[in-house]
């Protein structure tokens, strides 16, 4: 259940918009595996397991475009250290799975004036 976004500093608007995220994803038919997994190389918010596929989503969460939407503000550095994360969490925590497809998907929630939350989904960014 999500929360109201009313009155709250951009830590836990983020954390509400990747609730809403991962509600939308297993909505969706992604099997979440990890919730923020601290790699070397930085944090992945979620990792899931989509279609034979192990994916690392990062989740972007604004209210309001006066900085631009939450896709836009995504840099091809943070996709390469988004993924670079999942590899480490495929060789740590599924080695057995060396083979499987890798992917990063972005998930870009918006929350508008009234405390409405809205996902847009990009599959296969890099």
């Amino acid at each position: 259940m999500i929360t109201s976004p009313s009155h709250t500093n951009a830590h836990e608007l983020g954390n509400l918009g990747e609730e809403y995220a991962a509600e939308a994803l297993a909505n969706a038919g992604y099997r979440i595996l990890q919730r923020n997994w601290q790699a070397d190389s930085g944090e992945v918010d979620i990792i899931a397991y989509h279609r034979h596929t192990l994916v690392a989503i990062e989740v972007k969460t604004r209210r309001g475009s006066g900085y631009g939407g939450p896709l836009e503000s995504i840099t091809a550095y943070q996709l390469r250290r988004i993924q670079r994360g999942l590899l480490d969490y495929k060789q740590t925590v599924y080695p057995q799975y060396a083979h499987t497809p890798i992917r990063t998907d972005i998930v870009g929630v918006a929350v508008d004036q009234h405390g409405d939350f809205a996902a847009e989904l990009l599959q296969d960014v890099i």
